[in-house]
C-alpha cells in the first residue's frame, strides 16, 4: 500500500448551477495550518460544496493543497458559477477516467519524488482483475476512489483511513461479501465473513495485530488478483516460510498442481483458514487418500505422534502447576517444558515434507523432556509429602509425651496433699 492513496481527485458532484453573474464570497478559515492550506486549495469552490470541503479539509490533497481544479478543472478564483464552470472545467469524473486522472500525479516521477512514492500503481491495477474489467467496458469494478474515498482520501498509516491496515478487510468487504457486487457468479462464497472467523482474521480484527495479514497482504493492492496454481505456496510462504519449505520436500507439491489443485488452500481453506489442529488430519487427508491406504495410515501416524507428545508435556505442566502451588521453585522446569513445546511446534511444519522419521525424532523429544519433569517433580512432591508425614507423625508423639507429663505430674502433686 501506498503511503498516500492512488488517488488525487474526485469526484464533488456539482451543484445545482446559481443564476449567472451571482457572486461568491469566501467564508472564513477553519482554525489550524492543515485546514487553512486546505482551504486556500479549494479556493471558492466549497461556497456551493460545502458537503466537500469537509472531507477535504481533512484530506491528505487537502493538507499539500492539491487543488479542486487539479481534477475538476475550472477556474478556483472566479467570483460567479459561469467563471468557475469555464475554462477546462470536468465536473464529475467518469468511473472509467478515474485510475488515468490520479495517475497524473502519481504516475509523475518528478511529482513523487519528494514523498517517495512508487509510480507504477496504475500499471499494476491494469493487470489487476478490476482494471482488467473496466479496460473491458465494465464500470461497476472498483476504481481508486472505491477504496480510497472521494475527498476524504487520507494516508494509509492514518487508523481513520480505508486503507490502514486495520481496515482493508471491511474495504474489501463493500464487495466482496455474500450478495456484493465483487460476487458476481460466486453466489456461495463469503470471503470477508469467512476471513473475519479465521485465525488470519482474529488476530488482525479482534486482537489487533497489525502483523497479522490483511486482504492485500495476499493478494496485493493494486494489482490485486486471485493467486493461480502453482503461485499459492509462494504468497502463503511470505509467512510460513519453514512451512512452504518442507511442503516443497514433500510429494503434495507436485501432484496437486498437477491436479490442478491449489497448493496450501486444498487443506487449509483460503479465507476460512483455521488453527493447526492434527486431530483433523484424518478428515482432511481423507478428502483425497481412501481410508486404510499407505497415505493415510502415515497421516495417522503423525497424528498419533504428535498427540501422545502433547499428552505427556501437558501432564507434566499439570504436575509443575501443582509444585508452583505449594510454592516450590518451578522455573527450570518450566523452561524444560517451553523446550519440548518447541520441539512439538517444530514437528507441525515437518509434517507437510510426509517425513515420519524427522517427526518422531522431534516428538519424541518433546516426550522426553515432559516424561522427565514430571518423574522429577512428582519425586520432589512425593518427598514433601513423606516429610509432611513425618513431621505429623512426630508432632503426633510430641504430644502424646507431652499429655502423659502433665497427666504424671498432676497425679504426683494429688499424692502429696494431705
Amino acid at each position: 500500500m501506498i503511503a498516500v492513496a492512488l488517488v488525487l481527485a474526485l469526484a464533488a458532484t456539482p451543484a445545482t448551477p446559481e443564476p449567472p453573474g451571482k457572486t461568491l464570497q469566501a467564508t472564513p478559515s477553519a482554525a489550524g495550518p492543515e485546514a487553512a492550506r486546505s482551504l486556500r486549495a479549494a479556493g471558492l469552490c466549497t461556497m456551493c460544496h460545502p458537503e466537500a470541503r469537509v472531507e477535504f479539509e481533512r484530506s491528505i490533497h487537502g493538507s499539500e493543497e492539491v487543488a479542486c481544479v487539479s481534477c475538476h478543472g475550472g477556474d478556483a478564483a472566479a467570483t460567479d458559477v459561469a467563471g468557475a464552470h469555464a475554462k477546462d472545467f470536468k465536473g464529475r469524473i467518469r468511473r472509467k477516467d478515474v485510475p488515468e486522472l490520479c495517475a497524473s500525479c502519481h504516475a509523475d516521477a518528478q511529482r513523487m519524488r519528494a514523498y517517495n512514492l512508487p509510480t507504477d500503481q496504475l500499471a499494476l491495477y491494469r493487470t489487476s482483475g478490476h482494471g482488467q474489467r473496466l479496460a473491458a467496458g465494465n464500470e461497476k469494478v472498483a476504481v481508486c476512489t472505491d477504496c480510497h474515498g472521494v475527498h476524504d482520501i487520507r494516508r494509509t498509516r492514518d487508523p481513520a483511513s480505508s486503507t490502514f491496515t486495520l481496515n482493508i478487510p471491511r474495504t474489501c468487504a463493500r464487495c466482496h461479501t455474500r450478495g456484493g457486487p465483487g460476487q458476481a457468479g460466486r453466489p456461495g462464497e463469503d470471503p470477508f465473513t469467512d476471513f473475519a472467523g479465521s485465525v488470519h482474521g482474529v488476530a488482525l480484527l479482534t486482537q489487533g495485530n497489525l502483523s497479522a495479514p490483511d486482504c492485500s497482504r495476499c493478494h496485493g493492492a493494486h494489482g490485486a488478483a486471485p493467486p493461480g496454481i502453482g503461485d499459492v505456496d509462494k504468497v502463503c510462504g511470505q509467512c510460513h516460510e519453514t512451512t512452504r519449505a518442507y511442503f516443497r520436500e514433500g510429494p503434495h507439491d507436485t501432484a496437486l498442481q498437477e491436479a490442478g489443485m491449489p497448493e496450501c488452500a486444498s487443506c487449509h481453506s483460503n479465507h476460512a483458514i483455521h488453527h493447526p489442529d492434527v486431530a483433523g488430519m484424518e478428515a482432511i487427508c481423507q478428502g483425497c487418500h481412501d481410508a486404510g491406504s499407505p497415505q493415510a495410515e502415515l497421516a495417522m501416524q503423525m497424528k498419533t505422534l504428535h498427540q501422545a507428545a502433547a499428552q505427556d508435556l501437558e501432564a507434566a505442566r499439570r504436575v509443575v502447576d501443582e509444585a508452583a502451588a505449594v510454592p516450590l521453585y518451578v522455573e527450570d522446569y518450566r523452561a524444560r517444558l517451553q523446550e519440548g513445546q518447541s520441539a512439538l511446534i517444530e514437528s507441525l511444519p515437518v509434517m507437510h515434507a510426509m517425513d515420519l522419521k524427522r517427526v518422531e525424532g522431534l516428538t519424541r523429544r518433546a516426550r522426553a523432556l515432559g516424561e522427565e519433569v514430571r518423574s522429577e517433580v512428582s519425586g520432589k512432591l512425593s518427598e514433601r509429602r513423606w516429610r509432611r508425614v513425618g513431621l505429623m507423625i512426630f508432632w503426633f508423639y510430641l504430644l502424646v509425651t507431652i499429655g502423659i507429663l502433665v497427666m504424671y505430674r498432676n497425679r504426683a502433686a494429688q499424692a502429696e496433699r494431705p
